[in-house]
């Protein structure tokens, strides 16, 4: 059964000590700092958390005391000028942020709201006030505030171009790199317009369209190199990147981009690649001219013999690890009885070799003529490599074998500035025998004036002169093993009984074979000679001073 409504009564009048028990409830309870004072600023009245805040023992040993017995004399003067005004003209202050100093250095912030106390007559008797510590926040705030101002500090002073636009593609940040490239001075006069405001044709569109791109929810544009052209004429280059804004629900609210300007870079590297079509192309000509220097068409002895029955046959293969070398060889026709034989090998490869190997030619065939002694021709080369190294200060120099044939003396007179001694196979002799020297010599320019020594040596009919690079010796295979100089040895003496061709034809095979490819790390260059008369007499070395 519901019980009927009772009948309705006035409320019953407030009980003043009810009205003191909340009130003494709020002042020892509530965290915030409440206070009374009298019309001299003199604590009559204050809460629990008050008085633990001022450091004293308890709420009734503030009261008589004023801001000047607890806090710095500054903020103590600013308070009581701030009372005195309240009393004076009865307009309070509401939720004033104060940065608040302790007689003992300790520092705060507070929300500081106090109004006039008025008795029972409406006479102001005094002010009264609450104060909540609001450190935290404050505290927070200023960090954030030189979070922001980092953050803006760097980002005005990248060279990048930085800017945020809304969702209509509107500006809303722009750094001083932007800025410039808009050709405003002040953030203002960007913010709020677009890039067709700025830009004409083409920019501006495609702009757009990547913006739509971004902020559609599509996958972003990163470093995308974008151009056009300037006022001028000329290109413009710049590499772009934008991403989407999105609020804290993951909601894309615009977007950032950074754009970069690389016109420069493109236009260097523009000239770049015009320069090194220009270096290829001379590179090109450089190759073709040191390649026409190779002999195509050995010299035979004497001059109108047919190649078969010249007393001189000859064999050679060049095989350059770059497109300029610097291994070479020539044959040079001295008389109709004699013959000079030229290997060398160039420090290096490249432009450089190359241009040291036409300096070597030119100084071998205007010497060989005139001079006699292989000897002396190694010190021309000497002779002529040396200024290079005194002018530039950097080391240049080449290994080289230089050797005459005298066809009607049967011999073979040559000298060696520091290059692989060349292989001597006599008739049905099973031994290929390097011709070293019994005191090595040094590659050409490296000592000033040295003096190179002759040899001599004896041929005989089906004698075999072959001679060699080091890039057939030190041509490495997969395990790291050089072909070495036995496996040379053995190959010349294996392929004895065959034309020079075949066995040069036959050592680069199996060179290649070896290291199971056909390209090789540095040149290979091999050049046979097999003299053809039928003279008596036994080779044999002899050293000539």
């Amino acid at each position: 059964m519901v019980p009927s409504q009772p009948a309705s009564e006035p409320p019953a009048a407030p009980d003043a000590s009810l009205d003191s028990t909340i009130v003494r409830l709020l002042m020892e309870n509530i965290p915030d700092r409440i206070y009374f004072k009298d019309r001299q600023s003199r604590f009559v009245r204050v809460n629990r958390a008050h008085a633990q805040w001022l450091g004293a023992p308890s709420p009734d040993a503030v009261v008589g005391k004023t801001d000047f017995d607890f806090f710095a004399r500054d903020h103590a003067t600013a308070a009581y000028t701030e009372e005195q005004r309240i009393i004076e003209t009865g307009e309070p202050v509401l939720g004033e942020i104060q940065f608040i100093t302790k007689q003992d250095g300790q520092t705060a912030w507070g929300s500081t709201s106090k109004l006039p106390w008025r008795d029972a007559s409406g006479h102001i008797i005094g002010t009264f006030g609450l104060t909540r510590d609001v450190t935290a926040a404050k505290r927070a705030e200023e960090k954030l505030t030189e979070e922001h101002n980092l953050l803006r500090t760097i980002i005005d002073h990248l060279p990048s171009r930085v800017f945020v636009k809304d969702t209509a593609s509107r500006y809303l940040l722009n750094n001083e790199a932007h800025l410039r490239e808009l050709g405003v001075a002040r953030e203002e006069d960007a913010r709020g317009r677009t890039a067709s405001d700025f830009y004409v044709g083409k920019r501006a569109e495609r702009a757009t369209e990547d913006d739509q791109r971004v902020l559609s929810g599509k996958p972003p544009i990163i470093n995308e190199e974008k151009s056009d052209f300037g006022a001028e004429g000329r290109a413009n280059w710049w590499i772009t990147t934008k991403v989407p804004l999105r609020d804290l629900r993951g909601e894309i609210i615009g977007l950032v981009g950074i754009s970069h300007d690389i016109t420069k870079r493109k236009r260097a590297e523009q000239e770049l690649q015009r320069r090194s079509a220009e270096m290829e192309a001379d590179v090109l000509m450089a190759r073709q001219i040191q390649q026409a220097f190779i002999p195509r068409i050995y010299p035979v002895f004497p001059s109108d013999a047919r190649p078969e029955a010249s007393a001189l046959r000859f064999a050679h293969r060049y095989i350059a690890a770059t497109t300029l070398g610097g291994d070479f060889f020539d044959l040079v026709r001295i008389s109709e009885d004699r013959c000079g034989i030229l290997i060398c090998d160039v420090m290096g490869h490249g432009v450089r070799a190359g241009l040291l190997t036409a300096l070597i030619r030119g100084v071998v065939e205007e010497s060989c003529i005139q001079i006699d002694d292989p000897g002396r021709v190694l010190g021309e080369i000497n002779r002529g490599l040396l200024p290079i190294v005194r002018e530039t200060g950097q080391p240049v120099f080449a290994t080289a074998f230089y050797g005459v044939i005298d066809i009607s003396a049967s011999t073979l007179t040559y000298a060696n500035a520091g290059h692989p001694p060349p292989l001597h196979v006599g008739p049905g002799c099973d031994r290929a025998t390097p011709l070293a020297l019994p005191d090595p010599e040094p590659a050409a320019g490296l000592i000033e004036g040295f003096a190179y020594s002759r040899h001599e040596l004896m041929l005989q009919p089906g004698d075999r002169l072959l001679a060699y690079t080091d890039g057939v010796v030190e041509a490495v295979n997969s395990e790291g093993k050089m072909f070495g100089e036995d496996r040379l040895r053995a190959l010349v003496e294996q392929y004895s009984g065959g034309s020079c061709a075949e066995c040069v034809d036959r050592i680069v095979s199996d060179v290649s074979a070896f290291t199971g490819k056909s390209d090789f790390d540095d040149d290979i260059c091999i050049v046979a000679a097999d003299f053809a008369p039928k003279l008596d007499g036994a080779p044999r070395v002899r050293g000539v001073s």
